[in-house]
């Protein structure tokens, strides 16, 4: 652990229990962690808009969190060096070609614009989506959407209909896309080069630090690469197969703080 300067967490299904909350030992085991010098943030699928709008929810302002990776890695905060950047979006065309893959199915479609998500049409699973993100949404002519390149296009369903979601959305094979389930209601194409791992990769290059200095934590198959690729790799006790197998430990769950009692134990050595 002793090369470990930076930790970052997922969000939904990780650091968030159920109600979306972070528990009082949770927040206060990341000020520990400040006060001992480390870098904290976090790395997720939500855009940064809604991050930013959580912040005082979750008690976590920009001064405990340091850096935050959203999309998935397409768009990148650094609050301590006042850096900002986005990477890798999908061509407008092939939005197209995914929202045709699944006609007939039972899904809404969303994209994230700097402050709301546009969606394809309004019903319970925009309302869902947009109010878990604490942002607006508003539907949109998919029309002009199609015109333009957007950081991921999310597939939204209800849980019970995930499964064959995810395997029919298997089944689009292109080149310029990659398809994952990234939430219980979102499934996602973006860009294949996207990751989480490649935006923590260029955050740390920003610290003069490498993907070996740092400490992740994911549930999700979205936090697959980046639970590989850290110097140190943790799943959640509640993690998809996927992640687990990539991980150099399995932590406890996100209803049962998985994410503070480990940085307690190997981290800060007990003490908060």
């Amino acid at each position: 652990m002793n090369e470990i300067k930076i930790i970052i967490c997922d969000l939904d299904g990780t650091l968030l229990n159920k109600e979306e909350m972070m528990s009082e030992l949770t927040i206060n085991t990341i000020k520990k962690l400040k006060e001992n010098g480390y870098l904290f943030g976090y790395a997720t699928g939500r855009p940064i808009c809604s991050i930013e709008n959580l912040m005082e929810k979750w008690q976590m302002n920009k001064d405990i969190v340091d850096i935050v990776i959203g999309l998935n890695g397409g768009h990148i905060k650094d609050y301590r060096l006042n850096r900002e950047e986005k990477c890798f979006q999908i061509d407008g065309k092939l939005i197209e070609k995914i929202i045709t893959h699944f006609q007939g199915f039972p899904v809404n479609f969303g994209v994230y614009k700097d402050d709301y998500l546009a969606v394809f049409k309004d019903d319970d699973l925009a309302k869902r989506l947009a109010t878990s993100d604490n942002i607006p949404y508003i539907v949109e002519n998919f029309q002009d959407i199609y015109k333009s390149k957007q950081s991921k296009l999310i597939v939204i369903t209800h849980p019970s209909d995930m499964k064959y979601i995810r395997e029919h959305g298997q089944k689009l094979n292109h080149p310029h896309l990659k398809s994952l389930q990234a939430g219980q209601i979102e499934y996602e194409y973006m860009d294949p080069q996207l990751s989480k791992s490649l935006g923590l990769e260029l955050v740390c290059s920003w610290h003069d630090l490498s993907l070996k200095n740092l400490l992740a934590f994911g549930d999700a198959d979205n936090d697959a690469e980046m639970i590989r690729d850290a110097g140190i790799g943790v799943a959640m006790e509640n993690a998809s197969t996927l992640t687990k197998s990539y991980a150099n430990y399995i932590t406890g769950s996100h209803q049962n703080d998985g994410v503070a009692y480990f940085l307690l134990e190997k981290i800060l050595g007990g003490n908060i």
